[in-house]
């Protein structure tokens, strides 16, 4: 199985990026990539629509170049981003909408049949409604493009330590191996 694991935090050893390096380990004997999405050099999308007219990928020429393509290739998506505002970060929002070239002419989507995507919002807030405008677009979103829809919200996160989330790793552990069993 291929696996993505998007960081959609700007903090690299945050939550979020706890998360992902707990996920790496689970997921050692996989293929697995890594994208730090702060690390990219990337625009949002222009609104030029030359993607879905020719039919090919988005001619904006930046790092996500070459990564947009390839996210077609995996099996199995794991987005993390922190609740910034009741939001996902400003970055992640951009790194998305560039995911516009990832549908048809036809606004068919380009990924493979029964790929699969796991959300989570790691958030400050200890109430997970806190996150639910951020869970029900996302699923909104990635289920236009046809993709399993999982999404899961760590409550309780303080930005000064790991506690709540190394306590809800297992939880999420379980979650993905029911998700992608």
């Amino acid at each position: 199985m291929k696996i993505l694991l998007i960081n959609g935090s700007p903090r690299k050893k945050g939550n979020s990026g706890y998360l992902i390096e707990k996920l790496k380990l689970k997921f050692k004997n996989e293929d697995v990539t890594e994208l730090n999405i702060n690390e990219l050099n990337f625009k949002g999308c222009q609104g030029c629509l030359s993607c879905r007219k020719n039919n090919t990928f988005c001619v904006v020429e930046d790092d996500l170049t070459d990564i947009l393509p390839k996210i077609l290739e995996y099996d199995f998506l794991v987005i993390v981003t922190p609740n910034y505002y009741g939001y996902i970060t400003g970055q992640l929002k951009l790194f998305l909408d560039r995911w516009y070239c990832l549908k048809d002419s036809k606004k068919v989507s380009k990924f493979k049949e029964n790929t699969k995507v796991f959300f989570v919002v790691v958030q400050g807030a200890p109430n997970r409604d806190h996150s639910k405008n951020i869970m029900d677009w996302s699923k909104k979103v990635l289920e236009s493009f046809n993709l399993k829809y999982y999404g899961y919200t760590v409550p309780g996160c303080s930005s000064e330590n790991k506690d709540m989330v190394e306590m809800k790793y297992p939880e999420i552990n379980m979650s993905i191996n029911m998700f992608v069993g």
